[in-house]
């Protein structure tokens, strides 16, 4: 967690945090998930916070990974940034490379997974090894 001392209002962001935390806006409610640190951080700045040191030398290593999982361009498989079906569960989330480095069957197959372990009620739930694999490779720094 980054210090609080890197924040101009950190009351501002702890209460940010909670609201967000508490949302089921990307993940559970009550479930910590990439996506709420990047909707955290998102709200801190429209509500008027900042930092206190500059992007490439403040941040520490969980804000790092941040920003690249944010470079990388997560989506579902049919593009769409949202990934909660109507019925509240998820579907598989995978940066864009990885998706257009799959093939339709490889695509079924690890969303079928993903909607398997959702019905069980796992937030989070493996990928298969094809998916795995092209995640990983998505997510090499170039």
């Amino acid at each position: 967690m980054p210090s609080r001392d890197k924040y101009t209002d950190p009351e501002l962001r702890d209460q940010i945090k909670e609201e967000v935390h508490a949302s089921d806006k990307g993940g559970r409610p009550g479930q910590w998930s990439a996506r709420k640190a990047q909707l955290m951080a998102s709200e801190y700045k429209k509500r008027g916070g900042s930092y206190t040191t500059d992007k490439e030398t403040g941040q520490d290593e969980s804000q790092k990974h941040l920003s690249q999982w944010t470079d990388e361009k997560w989506q579902t498989k049919e593009g769409d940034a949202n990934a909660t079906r109507d019925d509240g569960t998820k579907k598989r989330y995978l940066p864009k490379k990885a998706w257009e480095n799959l093939s339709e069957g490889e695509k079924e197959e690890t969303e079928a997974k993903k909607e398997e372990g959702e019905k069980r009620g796992k937030q989070y739930v493996g990928n298969t090894e094809k998916a795995k694999e092209q995640r990983r490779t998505a997510s090499k720094k170039e």
